[in-house]
């Protein structure tokens, strides 16, 4: 005979088997039909759960992908870190992103780039996440710098880098939208226009890296 706790596990297994059912079914069908043309009927029938199961994990298509892309954000941070030490920080940040943009990265961020998000609550959810990005983005430049301690000056040169990296990446969404209007996601699209984008950045705007503190003292 089981154990409650043992049939609590089971349950926990279950869920997050459908859950990952359901996110394998998006990915292949907005990879063949394209995340507009993909219905909420279609996924539920690729992944053999009802549409009452599929409201129980997620509010709506635009809400799985959404979460898809917050899961993304310790990729995004572990390929900042790695970039070398002297990067300027806006090349690495657009260098980071290539992993999760290019053809051989994970489609979820490049998706949600390529979809119109719809809905109040997912466009305030995108926003919050879109914040959450920004500042962990910009905890981890502060750490590269070697600034234990940021002062306010620090910190608002780390955010702003960041939050230009994040409207980098939603100007480069306008474009494509507006570019290829009803192709879907291709990366061999998208990137270059990301990389465009970052390039008006890195060659308009001086980059205010945060300095370490020692080397800012001793100079």
């Amino acid at each position: 005979m089981s154990t409650p706790m043992q049939d609590a596990g089971r349950r926990d297994r279950k869920k997050d088997e459908t859950r990952q059912a359901l996110r394998d079914a998006a990915h292949r069908l907005f990879a063949e039909k394209g995340f507009a043309r993909t219905t909420i009927d279609d996924i539920t029938e690729a992944a053999d759960v009802s549409r009452r199961t599929f409201f129980r994990y997620y509010d709506s298509k635009d809400d799985l992908l959404r979460t898809e892309v917050a899961d993304l954000l310790p990729v995004m941070l572990a390929a900042l870190r790695a970039r070398p030490a002297g990067e300027p920080p806006l090349a690495a940040i657009l260098a980071a992103l290539r992993t999760l943009i290019g053809a051989d990265g994970p489609p979820a961020l490049a998706r949600s780039l390529a979809s119109p998000v719809s809905g109040l609550r997912t466009r305030l959810s995108m926003i919050r996440l879109l914040a959450d990005w920004e500042q962990a983005i910009a905890d981890v430049l502060l750490a590269r710098a070697g600034i234990e301690s940021p002062s306010d000056e620090d910190r608002l040169r780390a955010v702003v880098i960041a939050c230009a990296a994040t409207s980098a990446l939603r100007a480069s969404a306008q474009v494509y939208r507006s570019r290829y209007d009803g192709r879907g996601l291709e990366t061999r699209l998208l990137l270059p226009i990301v990389e465009q984008a970052f390039g008006v950045l890195l060659d308009g705007a001086a980059q205010a890296q945060p300095q370490d503190r020692a080397s800012a003292d001793a100079s």
